[in-house]
């Protein structure tokens, strides 16, 4: 049959159309699925590049966070160390009691927050405090400008020296003295240090208390410690003096430390310190815990036993 002039051109267009028609809807499916995903994205799945976002920042930055937020603040701490921090069954934080532990909790309650003790090793605080598994370090913490160089330190909340703490009937009377004779330190505190710059061969404890049982055991002729908390063991201990050397030990200064930079805390802790200090609420604290018997003080799992015991 003849097929008409015009015909296939008129085929060609109409097939050109309905192919276009097709490809215009393919495209608008195609973005349709498009920013459907996106607004799925946006809901839901979007949390998991954002979560391991926070995740990365929370390690660093989680307990800072929380202390913006006036929630918890965290404060890092070695409570062996009395009587500035040690265990018992019943503390103002938890389980935590002591001067320090009773000047983090006024320092939380002042700023609207509820103190939390993070407690382990002396040597680890400062590290635990650069991870963010603490807000601050509040641990009878000399200031020194060893430490200035890891940590921003607050205004100085108490004045202390280092002391020789020996048997009644020693002969040791000055620190040259202890030329040649068994001494013991706490591991990290600025008596050890001290017994460094004199140049003597030590023993390194990592609690005040086993340092002291080494003594009161007649293992060893001298421990040097702070004085407040040599003031502790040697009234809770019979048998011990305490033995002064000013030419051979400075004074020192304990301080409350926080991140490099975390000015807005720090304010806030001097804020405190300097109330506290005005008020005499810090030299209530110290004759108050002076009389404190820390022979009660118990260790860690002590104490969770007796709260235990006592929720039952």
């Amino acid at each position: 049959m003849g097929v008409r002039p015009g015909y296939w051109g008129r085929l060609f267009i109409k097939e050109e159309k309905a192919t276009m028609k097709k490809m215009m809807k393919a495209i608008s499916v195609g973005l349709a699925l498009t920013m459907a995903a996106g607004v799925l994205a946006g809901c839901g799945g979007g949390s998991g590049s954002s979560s391991a976002a926070e995740t990365g920042a929370a390690s660093g930055a989680e307990t800072e966070a929380a202390s913006a937020e006036g929630g918890k603040l965290v404060f890092g701490t070695n409570a062996e160390f009395p009587p500035f921090e040690f265990v018992t069954s019943q503390g103002v934080i938890d389980k935590y009691d002591g001067i320090d532990m009773a000047i983090a909790k006024q320092i939380a309650e002042d700023n609207g927050m509820t103190a939390e003790i993070n407690n382990m090793e002396f040597d680890s605080l400062i590290v635990g405090l650069q991870n963010g598994q603490m807000d601050a370090i509040i641990a009878g913490m000399t200031i020194t400008d060893e430490r200035k160089e890891e940590v921003d330190f607050s205004d100085p909340y108490y004045t202390a020296t280092q002391v020789m703490v020996v048997p009644e009937d020693s002969d040791i009377q000055k620190a040259s003295d202890m030329d040649g004779k068994k001494i013991s330190v706490i591991q990290g505190y600025t008596g050890e240090t001290a017994v460094q710059k004199l140049g003597y061969e030590y023993q390194s404890f990592k609690k005040g208390t086993d340092a002291v049982n080494e003594l009161v055991n007649g293992k060893c002729d001298v421990v040097v410690i702070d004085s407040a908390t040599a003031q502790k063991y040697v009234s809770d201990n019979k048998g011990l003096k305490i033995v002064e050397d000013k030419d051979a030990f400075d004074s020192e200064q304990y301080g409350i430390a926080v991140k490099k930079g975390n000015t807005e805390l720090l304010d806030k802790i001097n804020a405190s310190i300097k109330k506290m200090t005005e008020d005499g609420t810090i030299s209530e604290l110290a004759a108050k815990y002076a009389d404190t018997d820390t022979d009660t003080a118990t260790s860690e799992s002590e104490a969770e036993t007796a709260a235990e015991t006592a929720a039952k």
